[in-house]
């Protein structure tokens, strides 16, 4: 969900009034404090003051219905998301959905250990390379969303490559069938 269908990369410096530190994101680079130069708990806490509201109008990406779109034309979805620490957090995530994927979407799961989904016909598409490798390590297929703060980072044509790469697993289960 965040760094792939909703920016909050954005919201956090714009939270924290450093929005142009993403003209120069350093690439690869995912922990947003240390880009801030702030630590851990001081940009958490300024996170959870917003309290569910920094996450229900985080911004959709450009990209966002179109991503949905393709997911949909491959198979039925749901959106894995690790909350964070605060309470407000999911309530905040939830309503994020609604408002941008439909109003009555169901389809998510909150929870850091997005690897207990992996199976060899589930495809998670995700922002953070530690995800995506331990998603595959736990027998499931994966493609890590190009972004500044990612091995991809130098992929533009985000939508391009995850159409490709669908592409490319669908071919790999029907040989198998």
């Amino acid at each position: 969900m965040d760094g792939v269908l909703c920016d909050f990369v954005h919201s956090s410096l714009a939270l924290h009034n450093r929005i142009d530190l993403l003209d120069d994101w350093p690439l690869g680079e995912r922990r947003i404090p240390q880009v801030l130069g702030i630590s851990k708990s001081s940009f958490w806490a300024k996170v959870d003051e917003m309290g569910h509201e920094f996450w229900s109008q985080m911004p959709p990406f450009d990209w966002t219905q179109d991503l949905v779109s393709l997911v949909e034309e491959h198979a039925p979805y749901t959106i894995l998301s690790s909350p964070s620490l605060n309470a407000n957090c999911p309530t905040g995530k939830i309503n994020w959905l609604r408002n941008h994927i439909h109003g009555s979407f169901r389809d998510y799961l909150f929870g850091h250990q997005k690897h207990f989904c992996a199976k060899p016909d589930v495809v998670l598409i995700d922002d953070t390379d530690y995800n995506i490798d331990s998603f595959r390590e736990h027998g499931g297929r994966a493609i890590l969303f190009p972004q500044p703060w990612n091995a991809n980072h130098a992929i533009s044509d985000r939508l391009g490559y995850v159409k490709s790469e669908l592409a490319k697993f669908n071919a790999e289960l029907l040989a198998q069938t």
